[in-house]
This record gives structure tokens, C-alpha cells and sequence, in this order.
């Protein structure tokens, strides 16, 4: 992402909208996010600036976490759609890395419904950060976490965005 990485030193020395415009992904098109955890700079560590992603999410009512799992696609779903030469060359974002080439048209049909189920029920994407390529595991995941309700799913599926917000602040910070 950003070449070469930056030292926390240089983090915390960045002009604030410097700073937002590089942060402003570490949750999904979130300037706020990164508005948000200005005030606690300066972080003596890497550890320090996750926890204040952490947090800043965690301070969040419960409808600004929803509407943060809206704004992240529907990954999981896309995979469906990728034809099996497109999941062969590519790793899909970060966010999960499915690299299998052998995507049946039934588990595609299969991963699509769950999805779009998924998101009939909770109003947001599924969201995972996962390097797991057994489509058939993916699948039970999704499955178990449609069993969940909606505040439980929120909580869940924040979980996996600070995991995903962890890798994002590692590709900026060294």
C-alpha cells in the first residue's frame, strides 16, 4: 500500500489531514475512523495505533457499527461470480484469500445464497478475514453466523473488521 512503510515516529509526526488521507482506509472509506483516532496520537508503538482503531470501534452505538459493516463489500458473495481462471491468478482484497481454483457451479449457487441471505437477515455484508480457501468451511461459517441475531452479528462481524483494520495498519506501519 504505501511504500516504504512508515515508523511510528513518522505516524505521529504526519499532519493531521496527511494523516486521515492515509489512515482513511484502515476501516473501510472511514475518514471518521481516522478522524477518530487522531486525538491519540502520539502512539509509542504499532500496538498502540490497533488499539486505538479498536477503540475508536468499540466506543461506537451500535447503529455506527452497522453502518460501518455496510460500507465493506460483499466480498464473500463476489466469489461466486469470478470465474475459476479469474481465482486462480488473483487473491481476492485482504480481506479473504481464497485462492482455489476447483469452485464448482454448485458451490458457487451455494456460497451466492448464503450470502445474499446473510445479508437479508443482518442488513450488511458477511464479513471475514480469513485466509481459508475450503469453500465448503466458508460455507459452514456463514451458515453458523445466520444462526446469530442481528446484535450478535454486529459484534461478530466487528471482530473481523478490526482483524482486517490490524492488516491494514501493518501494511502502513513498520
Amino acid at each position: 500500500m504505501w511504500a516504504p512503510y512508515l515508523t511510528i515516529q513518522e505516524v505521529n509526526n504526519l499532519e493531521s489531514d496527511r494523516f486521515i488521507k492515509i489512515f482513511g482506509n484502515v476501516v473501510e472509506h472511514c475518514l471518521t475512523a481516522a478522524i477518530g483516532i487522531l486525538k491519540n496520537r502520539p502512539f509509542t508503538n504499532i500496538d498502540d495505533a490497533v488499539r486505538a482503531i479498536y477503540s475508536y470501534l468499540d466506543g461506537l452505538e451500535t447503529q455506527k457499527k452497522e453502518q460501518i459493516l455496510q460500507l465493506y463489500p460483499d466480498s464473500v458473495s463476489q466469489l461466486a461470480g469470478f470465474s475459476n481462471s479469474f481465482l486462480e491468478f488473483n487473491t481476492h482484497q485482504k480481506i479473504i484469500d481464497c485462492k482455489s481454483t476447483s469452485l464448482r457451479f454448485e458451490d458457487k449457487k451455494r456460497l451466492k445464497q448464503l450470502c445474499k441471505g446473510y445479508k437479508e437477515k443482518h442488513g450488511f455484508p458477511f464479513i471475514i478475514c480469513s485466509k481459508e480457501d475450503n469453500i465448503d468451511h466458508l460455507c459452514l461459517e456463514i451458515e453458523a453466523r445466520l444462526n446469530n441475531d442481528k446484535n450478535v452479528e454486529i459484534e461478530t462481524g466487528l471482530r473481523e473488521v478490526k482483524k482486517i483494520c490490524k492488516l491494514r495498519i501493518h501494511e502502513i506501519v513498520k
